[in-house]
Protein backbone atom coordinates (compact mmCIF):
# COMPACT_ATOMS: atom_id res chain seq x y z
CA UNK A 1 0.00 0.00 0.00
CA UNK A 2 1.52 3.25 -0.60
CA UNK A 3 2.25 5.78 2.11
CA UNK A 4 0.34 8.97 2.90
CA UNK A 5 3.50 10.56 1.59
CA UNK A 6 3.30 8.66 -1.75
CA UNK A 7 -0.60 9.71 -2.25
CA UNK A 8 0.27 13.61 -1.13
CA UNK A 9 3.14 13.97 -3.86
CA UNK A 10 0.25 12.08 -6.70
CA UNK A 11 -2.60 13.47 -6.37
CA UNK A 12 -1.35 17.28 -7.42
CA UNK A 13 -0.04 15.28 -10.10
CA UNK A 14 -3.31 13.48 -11.41
CA UNK A 15 -5.24 16.89 -10.76
CA UNK A 16 -3.18 18.69 -13.12
CA UNK A 17 -3.56 16.15 -15.98
CA UNK A 18 -7.33 15.79 -14.66
CA UNK A 19 -7.34 19.89 -15.24
CA UNK A 20 -5.71 20.35 -18.36
CA UNK A 21 -8.03 17.70 -19.96
CA UNK A 22 -10.84 19.79 -18.69
CA UNK A 23 -8.93 22.99 -19.97
CA UNK A 24 -8.66 21.80 -23.46
CA UNK A 25 -12.06 20.23 -23.53
CA UNK A 26 -13.53 23.38 -22.68
CA UNK A 27 -11.35 25.77 -24.98
CA UNK A 28 -10.92 22.93 -27.98
CA UNK A 29 -10.15 24.71 -31.16
CA UNK A 30 -8.48 27.37 -29.44
CA UNK A 31 -9.75 29.88 -32.33
CA UNK A 32 -9.01 33.00 -30.74
CA UNK A 33 -11.29 35.89 -31.30
CA UNK A 34 -11.22 39.15 -29.57
CA UNK A 35 -12.36 41.54 -31.34
CA UNK A 36 -15.77 40.05 -31.44
CA UNK A 37 -17.20 38.20 -28.46
CA UNK A 38 -20.03 35.88 -28.31
CA UNK A 39 -23.14 37.19 -25.94
CA UNK A 40 -22.89 34.65 -22.56
CA UNK A 41 -26.57 33.03 -22.56
CA UNK A 42 -27.69 33.05 -19.12
CA UNK A 43 -30.99 31.53 -20.52
CA UNK A 44 -32.20 29.62 -22.81
CA UNK A 45 -33.32 25.79 -24.40
CA UNK A 46 -31.13 23.34 -23.10
CA UNK A 47 -29.46 20.42 -25.47
CA UNK A 48 -29.56 17.07 -24.45
CA UNK A 49 -26.17 16.21 -26.34
CA UNK A 50 -24.55 19.37 -24.32
CA UNK A 51 -26.52 18.19 -20.96
CA UNK A 52 -24.13 15.34 -21.19
CA UNK A 53 -21.24 16.12 -22.50
CA UNK A 54 -20.36 19.16 -20.25
CA UNK A 55 -21.72 16.58 -16.94
CA UNK A 56 -19.36 13.52 -18.29
CA UNK A 57 -16.15 16.65 -19.07
CA UNK A 58 -16.25 17.14 -14.54
CA UNK A 59 -16.95 13.53 -13.89
CA UNK A 60 -13.19 12.72 -13.81
CA UNK A 61 -12.04 15.84 -11.92
CA UNK A 62 -15.42 15.24 -8.72
CA UNK A 63 -14.37 11.07 -8.74
CA UNK A 64 -10.22 11.69 -8.42
CA UNK A 65 -11.14 14.41 -5.84
CA UNK A 66 -14.00 12.14 -4.34
CA UNK A 67 -11.19 9.49 -3.68
CA UNK A 68 -8.96 11.31 -2.12
CA UNK A 69 -11.40 12.83 0.36
CA UNK A 70 -12.51 9.84 1.69
CA UNK A 71 -9.65 9.36 3.79
CA UNK A 72 -9.18 12.86 5.53
CA UNK A 73 -11.11 13.69 8.58
CA UNK A 74 -12.70 16.84 7.39
CA UNK A 75 -14.35 14.83 4.29
CA UNK A 76 -17.07 17.93 3.80
CA UNK A 77 -15.26 20.58 4.34
CA UNK A 78 -12.99 19.54 1.66
CA UNK A 79 -15.67 18.20 -0.75
CA UNK A 80 -16.74 22.18 -0.37
CA UNK A 81 -13.67 23.53 -0.51
CA UNK A 82 -13.45 22.35 -3.92
CA UNK A 83 -16.79 22.30 -5.14
CA UNK A 84 -16.19 26.38 -5.00
CA UNK A 85 -12.99 26.26 -6.84
CA UNK A 86 -14.70 24.02 -9.21
CA UNK A 87 -17.13 26.99 -9.52
CA UNK A 88 -14.79 29.26 -10.28
CA UNK A 89 -12.79 27.25 -12.80
CA UNK A 90 -16.20 25.98 -14.92
CA UNK A 91 -17.32 29.72 -14.97
CA UNK A 92 -14.12 31.17 -16.27
CA UNK A 93 -13.95 28.63 -18.80
CA UNK A 94 -17.05 29.54 -19.54
CA UNK A 95 -16.62 33.24 -19.78
CA UNK A 96 -13.66 32.38 -22.22
CA UNK A 97 -15.60 30.39 -24.85
CA UNK A 98 -17.19 34.08 -25.74
CA UNK A 99 -13.59 34.76 -27.73
CA UNK A 100 -14.45 31.16 -29.03
CA UNK A 101 -16.64 29.30 -31.41
CA UNK A 102 -18.95 27.68 -28.98
CA UNK A 103 -21.67 29.00 -27.08
CA UNK A 104 -21.04 30.52 -23.42
CA UNK A 105 -24.07 29.45 -21.45
CA UNK A 106 -24.74 29.41 -16.94
CA UNK A 107 -26.80 25.87 -17.98
CA UNK A 108 -23.10 24.46 -18.93
CA UNK A 109 -21.28 25.60 -15.65
CA UNK A 110 -24.54 23.63 -13.75
CA UNK A 111 -23.91 20.67 -15.74
CA UNK A 112 -20.50 21.04 -14.66
CA UNK A 113 -20.95 21.27 -11.03
CA UNK A 114 -23.55 18.10 -11.52
CA UNK A 115 -21.00 15.93 -13.08
CA UNK A 116 -18.68 17.01 -10.04
CA UNK A 117 -21.21 16.32 -7.67
CA UNK A 118 -21.48 12.71 -9.34
CA UNK A 119 -17.89 12.49 -9.60
CA UNK A 120 -17.22 12.52 -6.32
CA UNK A 121 -19.91 10.04 -5.47
CA UNK A 122 -18.28 7.17 -7.36
CA UNK A 123 -15.06 8.64 -6.43
CA UNK A 124 -15.73 8.36 -2.87
CA UNK A 125 -17.74 5.17 -3.05
CA UNK A 126 -15.35 3.08 -5.42
CA UNK A 127 -12.34 4.14 -3.63
CA UNK A 128 -12.67 0.50 -1.21
CA UNK A 129 -13.54 -1.59 -3.52
CA UNK A 130 -10.44 -0.32 -6.44
CA UNK A 131 -7.98 0.07 -3.81
CA UNK A 132 -8.41 -3.34 -2.36
CA UNK A 133 -8.29 -4.72 -6.10
CA UNK A 134 -4.88 -2.92 -7.22
CA UNK A 135 -3.73 -3.99 -3.57
CA UNK A 136 -3.95 -7.64 -5.19
CA UNK A 137 -2.23 -6.89 -8.58
CA UNK A 138 1.13 -5.51 -7.03
CA UNK A 139 2.67 -6.68 -10.52
CA UNK A 140 1.23 -3.27 -11.76
CA UNK A 141 4.37 -1.88 -10.28
CA UNK A 142 7.01 -3.76 -12.43
CA UNK A 143 4.57 -2.90 -15.51
CA UNK A 144 6.66 -1.29 -18.42
CA UNK A 145 6.18 2.36 -18.35
CA UNK A 146 6.81 3.14 -22.15
CA UNK A 147 3.87 0.85 -23.32
CA UNK A 148 2.29 3.73 -21.75
CA UNK A 149 3.74 6.42 -24.07
CA UNK A 150 3.17 4.05 -27.26
CA UNK A 151 0.03 3.72 -25.92
CA UNK A 152 -0.95 7.34 -25.83
CA UNK A 153 0.82 8.02 -29.03
CA UNK A 154 -0.97 5.58 -30.75
CA UNK A 155 -4.56 7.30 -29.47
CA UNK A 156 -3.93 10.68 -30.65
CA UNK A 157 -2.33 9.15 -33.77
CA UNK A 158 -5.34 7.78 -34.51
CA UNK A 159 -8.32 10.06 -32.76
CA UNK A 160 -7.34 13.06 -32.49
CA UNK A 161 -8.63 15.81 -31.13
CA UNK A 162 -9.59 12.88 -28.49
CA UNK A 163 -13.32 14.81 -28.18
CA UNK A 164 -16.45 12.25 -28.28
CA UNK A 165 -19.65 13.58 -29.62
CA UNK A 166 -23.03 12.46 -29.25
CA UNK A 167 -24.24 14.95 -31.89
CA UNK A 168 -26.13 12.83 -34.46
CA UNK A 169 -24.78 14.52 -37.35
CA UNK A 170 -21.23 14.08 -36.16
CA UNK A 171 -21.49 10.09 -36.30
CA UNK A 172 -23.46 10.14 -39.39
CA UNK A 173 -21.08 11.95 -40.89
CA UNK A 174 -18.29 9.54 -39.64
CA UNK A 175 -19.87 6.54 -40.83
CA UNK A 176 -21.18 8.12 -44.40
CA UNK A 177 -17.70 8.26 -44.85
CA UNK A 178 -17.69 3.99 -45.24
CA UNK A 179 -18.91 4.24 -48.44
CA UNK A 180 -18.57 8.02 -49.70
CA UNK A 181 -14.26 7.52 -49.84
CA UNK A 182 -12.50 5.47 -52.06
CA UNK A 183 -12.12 1.97 -50.57
CA UNK A 184 -8.73 1.61 -52.79
CA UNK A 185 -6.11 3.38 -50.56
CA UNK A 186 -3.39 1.37 -50.17
CA UNK A 187 -0.61 3.81 -48.35
CA UNK A 188 -4.07 4.97 -45.81
CA UNK A 189 -4.91 1.18 -45.26
CA UNK A 190 -1.21 -0.14 -44.69
CA UNK A 191 -0.13 2.79 -42.28
CA UNK A 192 -2.91 2.11 -40.20
CA UNK A 193 -2.39 -1.84 -39.72
CA UNK A 194 1.26 -0.78 -38.93
CA UNK A 195 -0.18 1.70 -36.06
CA UNK A 196 -2.36 -0.91 -34.89
CA UNK A 197 0.24 -3.50 -34.18
CA UNK A 198 2.33 -1.21 -33.04
CA UNK A 199 -0.18 0.09 -29.98
CA UNK A 200 -1.70 -3.65 -29.56
CA UNK A 201 2.22 -5.18 -29.31
CA UNK A 202 2.28 -2.42 -26.42
CA UNK A 203 -1.26 -3.27 -24.57
CA UNK A 204 -0.21 -6.62 -24.47
CA UNK A 205 3.37 -6.12 -23.19
CA UNK A 206 1.94 -4.08 -20.88
CA UNK A 207 -0.25 -6.69 -19.66
CA UNK A 208 2.21 -9.44 -19.63
CA UNK A 209 4.87 -7.08 -17.58
CA UNK A 210 2.57 -6.70 -15.10
CA UNK A 211 1.93 -9.98 -14.72
CA UNK A 212 -1.41 -9.83 -16.49
CA UNK A 213 -0.23 -12.41 -19.21
CA UNK A 214 -3.87 -14.12 -19.68
CA UNK A 215 -5.62 -10.79 -20.18
CA UNK A 216 -2.73 -9.62 -22.87
CA UNK A 217 -4.80 -11.11 -25.64
CA UNK A 218 -8.16 -9.37 -24.58
CA UNK A 219 -6.86 -6.57 -23.42
CA UNK A 220 -5.94 -5.94 -27.26
CA UNK A 221 -8.35 -6.93 -28.15
CA UNK A 222 -10.68 -4.48 -25.98
CA UNK A 223 -8.33 -1.87 -27.50
CA UNK A 224 -8.92 -2.36 -31.27
CA UNK A 225 -12.70 -2.11 -30.35
CA UNK A 226 -12.46 1.03 -28.52
CA UNK A 227 -10.30 2.52 -31.30
CA UNK A 228 -12.85 1.41 -33.82
CA UNK A 229 -15.22 2.76 -32.05
CA UNK A 230 -13.55 6.42 -31.35
CA UNK A 231 -13.70 6.48 -35.39
CA UNK A 232 -16.95 6.89 -35.33
CA UNK A 233 -17.72 8.68 -32.27
CA UNK A 234 -14.98 11.00 -32.16
CA UNK A 235 -15.17 14.38 -34.25
CA UNK A 236 -13.81 15.44 -37.12
CA UNK A 237 -12.72 11.37 -38.21
CA UNK A 238 -14.36 10.33 -41.17
CA UNK A 239 -12.05 6.81 -41.41
CA UNK A 240 -13.46 5.59 -44.67
CA UNK A 241 -13.67 1.60 -44.87
CA UNK A 242 -9.79 1.97 -45.64
CA UNK A 243 -8.94 2.98 -42.24
CA UNK A 244 -11.14 0.59 -40.66
CA UNK A 245 -9.89 -2.24 -42.60
CA UNK A 246 -6.36 -1.19 -41.76
CA UNK A 247 -7.30 -1.43 -38.10
CA UNK A 248 -9.07 -4.81 -38.15
CA UNK A 249 -5.70 -5.80 -40.65
CA UNK A 250 -3.72 -4.72 -37.98
CA UNK A 251 -5.40 -6.86 -35.07
CA UNK A 252 -5.20 -9.51 -37.52
CA UNK A 253 -1.55 -9.25 -38.42
CA UNK A 254 -0.41 -8.75 -34.79
CA UNK A 255 -2.84 -11.58 -33.34
CA UNK A 256 -0.56 -13.79 -36.04
CA UNK A 257 2.73 -12.14 -34.96
CA UNK A 258 2.20 -12.27 -31.17
CA UNK A 259 2.04 -16.59 -31.50
CA UNK A 260 5.74 -16.16 -32.39
CA UNK A 261 8.65 -17.15 -29.77
CA UNK A 262 9.48 -13.75 -28.23
CA UNK A 263 13.12 -12.92 -29.82
CA UNK A 264 11.30 -13.05 -33.41
CA UNK A 265 8.11 -11.23 -32.45
CA UNK A 266 10.32 -8.08 -31.49
CA UNK A 267 11.94 -8.62 -34.54
CA UNK A 268 8.99 -8.00 -36.48
CA UNK A 269 7.33 -5.44 -34.39
CA UNK A 270 10.96 -3.40 -35.29
CA UNK A 271 10.47 -3.97 -38.74
CA UNK A 272 6.65 -3.42 -39.09
CA UNK A 273 7.81 0.04 -37.16
CA UNK A 274 10.34 0.51 -39.86
CA UNK A 275 7.85 0.02 -42.61
CA UNK A 276 5.32 1.95 -41.55
CA UNK A 277 7.56 5.18 -41.00
CA UNK A 278 9.35 4.66 -44.57
CA UNK A 279 5.82 4.51 -46.03
CA UNK A 280 5.11 7.95 -44.58
CA UNK A 281 8.22 9.61 -44.81
CA UNK A 282 9.00 8.98 -48.41
CA UNK A 283 5.89 9.19 -49.64
CA UNK A 284 4.79 10.51 -52.37
CA UNK A 285 7.48 8.28 -54.34
CA UNK A 286 8.11 10.79 -56.71
CA UNK A 287 10.79 12.89 -57.78
CA UNK A 288 11.41 16.87 -58.17
CA UNK A 289 14.34 19.24 -59.67
CA UNK A 290 15.68 21.07 -58.14
CA UNK A 291 15.83 20.23 -54.63
CA UNK A 292 13.85 22.14 -51.59
CA UNK A 293 16.05 23.68 -48.92
CA UNK A 294 16.25 21.87 -45.36
CA UNK A 295 14.97 23.93 -42.72
CA UNK A 296 17.42 23.62 -39.88
CA UNK A 297 14.87 25.45 -37.11
CA UNK A 298 12.85 22.18 -35.40
CA UNK A 299 9.26 22.49 -35.94
CA UNK A 300 9.63 25.29 -38.48
CA UNK A 301 6.31 23.65 -40.74
CA UNK A 302 4.30 23.21 -37.95
CA UNK A 303 4.52 26.68 -36.11
CA UNK A 304 4.09 28.48 -39.65
CA UNK A 305 0.57 26.96 -40.14
CA UNK A 306 -2.25 25.91 -37.40
CA UNK A 307 -0.09 23.96 -34.53
CA UNK A 308 -2.85 21.44 -34.41
CA UNK A 309 -3.19 20.04 -37.57
CA UNK A 310 0.63 18.77 -37.11
CA UNK A 311 -0.40 16.88 -33.98
CA UNK A 312 -1.46 13.89 -35.62
CA UNK A 313 1.66 13.79 -38.06
CA UNK A 314 4.18 14.38 -35.01
CA UNK A 315 2.64 11.68 -32.73
CA UNK A 316 2.49 9.34 -35.63
CA UNK A 317 6.52 9.96 -36.45
CA UNK A 318 6.95 9.40 -32.33
CA UNK A 319 5.32 6.27 -32.11
CA UNK A 320 6.86 4.82 -35.09
CA UNK A 321 10.33 6.44 -33.74
CA UNK A 322 9.44 4.60 -30.23
CA UNK A 323 8.58 1.76 -31.61
CA UNK A 324 11.76 0.83 -33.41
CA UNK A 325 14.00 2.08 -30.62
CA UNK A 326 11.64 -0.05 -27.90
CA UNK A 327 11.61 -3.59 -30.07
CA UNK A 328 15.22 -3.58 -30.80
CA UNK A 329 15.83 -2.90 -27.03
CA UNK A 330 13.63 -5.81 -25.71
CA UNK A 331 15.73 -7.59 -28.21
CA UNK A 332 18.78 -6.71 -26.82
CA UNK A 333 20.23 -3.80 -28.93
CA UNK A 334 21.97 -1.34 -27.23
CA UNK A 335 19.55 2.22 -26.74
CA UNK A 336 22.59 4.50 -27.48
CA UNK A 337 23.35 3.00 -30.60
CA UNK A 338 19.73 2.64 -31.68
CA UNK A 339 18.85 6.17 -30.66
CA UNK A 340 22.20 7.25 -33.12
CA UNK A 341 20.79 4.98 -35.33
CA UNK A 342 16.83 6.15 -35.87
CA UNK A 343 18.40 9.74 -35.86
CA UNK A 344 20.29 8.77 -38.67
CA UNK A 345 17.47 7.45 -40.27
CA UNK A 346 15.17 10.34 -39.37
CA UNK A 347 17.40 12.75 -41.31
CA UNK A 348 18.14 10.73 -44.09
CA UNK A 349 14.44 10.55 -44.68
CA UNK A 350 14.10 14.24 -43.61
CA UNK A 351 17.30 14.89 -46.58
CA UNK A 352 15.35 12.73 -49.39
CA UNK A 353 11.97 14.78 -48.74
CA UNK A 354 14.38 17.85 -50.57
CA UNK A 355 13.52 15.65 -53.72
CA UNK A 356 9.83 14.60 -53.19
CA UNK A 357 6.66 17.46 -53.74
CA UNK A 358 4.57 18.42 -51.44
CA UNK A 359 7.03 17.41 -48.51
CA UNK A 360 8.77 20.20 -46.26
CA UNK A 361 12.66 18.77 -45.28
CA UNK A 362 13.38 19.83 -41.95
CA UNK A 363 15.29 18.62 -38.82
CA UNK A 364 12.39 17.82 -36.36
CA UNK A 365 12.26 14.60 -36.75
CA UNK A 366 15.60 13.82 -35.52
CA UNK A 367 15.12 15.66 -32.51
CA UNK A 368 12.00 13.24 -32.02
CA UNK A 369 14.33 10.51 -32.06
CA UNK A 370 16.29 11.30 -30.16
CA UNK A 371 13.36 13.00 -27.60
CA UNK A 372 11.95 9.08 -28.19
CA UNK A 373 15.63 7.76 -26.93
CA UNK A 374 16.06 9.90 -24.03
CA UNK A 375 12.01 9.18 -22.58
CA UNK A 376 12.64 5.24 -22.86
CA UNK A 377 15.98 5.60 -20.83
CA UNK A 378 13.92 7.41 -18.52
CA UNK A 379 11.08 4.97 -18.35
CA UNK A 380 13.59 1.95 -18.16
CA UNK A 381 15.60 3.43 -15.02
CA UNK A 382 13.04 4.28 -13.32
CA UNK A 383 12.05 0.48 -13.05
CA UNK A 384 13.58 -0.53 -9.87
CA UNK A 385 14.17 -4.04 -9.58
CA UNK A 386 11.80 -5.36 -6.54
CA UNK A 387 13.83 -6.16 -3.51
CA UNK A 388 13.60 -10.34 -2.43
CA UNK A 389 10.95 -10.59 0.41
CA UNK A 390 9.14 -7.26 -0.46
Amino acid sequence: MKSVDDRSRSLPVALALVLLLIAYGSLFPFQWNFTAPQPFIWSGRIGLVDLVENIVLFMPLGGLLGWAGQGRPRKWAFFAAWLFATLVLASALQWLQKYLPRTPALSDVIFNMAGYALGWAAGFAARWRVGHLLHRHQGWADADRFTLVLVALWWVAELYPLIPTLDVSSVAQNVKSLWQQDLWQPRRMLTHVGMAVIGLSAVAHLARSAHLAHRARTSALVATVAVLAGKFVVVGQSPGMAVVLGIGGGWLLWRWLDSWAPGARWGATAWVALATYLLDAIWPWAWRTPPANMEWIPFASSLSTWVQSAITARAFECLCLGAILWSTVRNGALLGGMTICTAVLAFACEWTQRYLPTRSAEITSVLLAIGMGWLLSACTTARRPRKVGA
